[in-house]
């Protein structure tokens, strides 16, 4: 069946349009208990916050997303867990390092709320 293409495109209403289609169907949910599919797992290593983000980033976060991708077309429930690692050491010690402090120096409420802002 052919379909003649629209003289105008919004590409804002088309893209609206299918993330609520895809929420609705839940195609990026991935349920543990699921047991009918074959689970399909990705693990990838979180961005660093001392590091800067680049190109190299990138080119390797979209390999891993056209992965997911495929797999989720193929039937397999994906496990694609994103994340990034803005915890522990290295934000304390740009913490210390910004605030020119030490951790013990400073009641840990202070610290804590200093390391969540950075």
């Amino acid at each position: 069946m052919k379909q003649a293409l629209p003289k105008k495109f919004n590409i804002f209403e088309v893209e609206e349009k299918w993330q609520k289609k895809w929420e609705e169907m839940g195609v990026y949910r991935f349920d543990r208990d699921d047991k009918t599919r074959p689970t399909f797992s990705i693990d990838t290593p979180p961005p660093y916050p001392s590091g800067e983000f680049h190109m190299g980033n990138v080119l390797n976060w979209t390999y891993f997303d056209i992965v997911a991708r495929y797999k989720r077309m193929k039937g397999y429930n994906v496990f694609f867990p994103q994340g990034w690692d803005c915890h522990g050491l290295s934000i304390e010690v740009e913490v210390e390092r910004t605030h020119n402090i030490r951790k013990r120096d400073v009641p840990p409420d202070k610290f804590r709320k200093w390391c969540e802002q950075t």
